[in-house]
């Protein structure tokens, strides 16, 4: 396919939460025209699980329901989750509206990030606040991820494994500050970024979801946090 655009989502699905692809066009386009957007779908151990091809009229913003295909996928951190690669057959962006909870974000593709590169993701840690860390390859080999969280004069490092076409689910708080012997950031709201570096060939995304507690009949809001 000429011009075609090929992007790695990191998605999720029933029953907590849901995802949606949303095609966009980009610039003028030719009376008629299609586009065609073919989807490969893999759980969190990287493992196909499947795969199909829809087309819409090119000036239009296609809308495709994962829910019918994403039924099978594995759960991890509380959530069922997994990768999607999304090949369109023209010049368009890509975004997925994400259901959790109740509440719904819409996220362009995340950046894949090669080593020697970097994604970051600023955060605020405490004030009630806990955050997953998702790290998704799109790699044919297993990565391994370094990732380090700076806060203060703080700025603890781990290294995860992601499986090779697989995604990886942590909790920031939980698991990972777990280990760490600084506690301070539990005492108020904390400004900090969170820092993520593949290592050998390996390219992988990052995507951070925030859970806020609220007042009212909903006592808890999500919300995607973006990498740049």
């Amino acid at each position: 396919m000429s011009n075609q655009t090929i992007d790695h989502l990191w998605v999720s699905g029933p029953p907590f939460c849901s995802s949606t692809i949303l095609v966009a066009p980009l610039g003028s386009v030719e009376p008629g025209a299609t586009t065609r957007t073919a989807c490969e779908i893999f759980d969190i151990d990287g493992e196909a699980l499947d795969s199909f091809e829809v087309e819409f009229p090119a000036h239009e913003v296609g809308v495709i329901e994962l829910e019918p295909f994403v039924t099978g996928l594995k759960m991890q951190g509380g959530l069922s989750q997994g990768h999607v690669i999304v090949t369109s057959s023209r010049d368009v962006r890509h975004f997925c509206r994400q259901q959790i909870g109740g509440h719904f974000d819409i996220v362009s593709a995340p950046k894949l990030i090669a080593s020697r590169e970097s994604s970051f993701v600023p955060l605020i840690l405490g004030g009630s606040r806990d955050h997953l860390v998702s790290l998704l390859n799109a790699a044919e080999e297993i990565a391994q991820v370094t990732v380090r969280l700076f806060y203060g004069s703080r700025s603890p490092e781990w290294t995860l494994s992601v499986p090779a076409r697989g995604c990886s689910t942590v909790a920031l708080e939980e698991q990972l500050l777990a280990d760490f012997d600084d506690t301070s950031w539990r005492k108020g709201a904390v400004q900090g970024y969170i820092r993520v570096s593949p290592k050998s060939g390996a390219k992988v995304a990052m995507q951070i979801i925030e859970k806020m507690p609220m007042e009212g009949a909903n006592s808890e809001q999500f919300r995607c946090l973006l990498s740049w």
